[in-house]
């Protein structure tokens, strides 16, 4: 049985690509990626509400709007009574770029503490990719050392809702070539939505229902991938 914290908190973030397109060595090298937004969640204790919030980048691809989105997620998380912090994947991922990024904010003196902060915030995370393997050696390949939450979600009956794309008035956005599914996954929040998010924020058209329905659209996403963090760590822990 695997020790988890009472005290939980939850990061998940959405990245975009708008300076060069990762290949598939490229997933761990910071340089290909921009952060758009930080979907957080916080349980103070099993059984408790699970608070949830999504922290969007306010301006363009510049360090400082890196620097600022950082800082407010370490104030969110530093606000809250927590022993743990979850993610999914988060060493391959999550973890890696969080700390490139604050390096590279941290080297640029926009925020100086940004790498011992960042670090520090994550010293305590529980990846429950490993611990999701380790419980269904059964279900994947020898090779596998990986499982997407979605499935690990089905496995354990925990829902997640879809963002479908009907649902947002986005206009031409949900028609690009990228998006090949009725519903908003991660490939296409790093191909197309992060950057159309972003490209509102530098030509400030921010007041029009396109950016407004967009942000919606993200801000659901992002979040439907968080309770169920917690819903998951709980039942690897011995809990329901």
């Amino acid at each position: 049985m695997n020790t988890i914290p009472d005290g939980l908190l939850a990061v998940d973030i959405e990245t975009a690509s708008p300076h060069k397109e990762p290949g598939r060595d490229n997933f761990q090298d910071t340089s290909y990626f921009e952060l758009v937004a930080v979907g957080l969640g916080h349980q103070a204790a099993p059984g408790e509400t699970v608070e949830t919030d999504v922290l969007f980048r306010d301006g363009g691809w510049d360090d400082e709007s890196t620097s600022d989105l950082l800082q407010r997620v370490d104030a969110w998380c530093r606000e809250r009574d927590a022993d743990g912090i979850l993610t999914h994947n988060g060493e391959r991922f999550d973890e890696i770029h969080l700390k490139g990024w604050a390096q590279q904010v941290t080297e640029q003196s926009h925020w100086p503490e940004a790498h011992e902060r960042i670090n520090s915030l994550l010293s305590t995370q529980i990846d429950l990719n490993p611990l999701a393997v380790e419980r269904y050696q059964h279900r994947l390949e020898s090779w596998r050392d990986s499982v997407k939450l979605e499935d690990v979600c089905d496995w354990e009956d925990v829902p997640v809702p879809e963002t479908h794309y009907d649902d947002y008035a986005i206009g031409k956005l949900s028609q690009h070539e990228a998006i090949d599914e009725p519903y908003v996954t991660n490939v296409h929040i790093g191909e197309v939505l992060g950057e159309a998010y972003v490209q509102h924020k530098i030509r400030d058209t921010t007041e029009t229902q396109q950016f407004q329905e967009l942000e919606r659209l993200l801000q659901h996403y992002t979040e439907a991938d968080i309770e169920p963090l917690f819903k998951l760590a709980r039942r690897f822990s011995g809990g329901q």
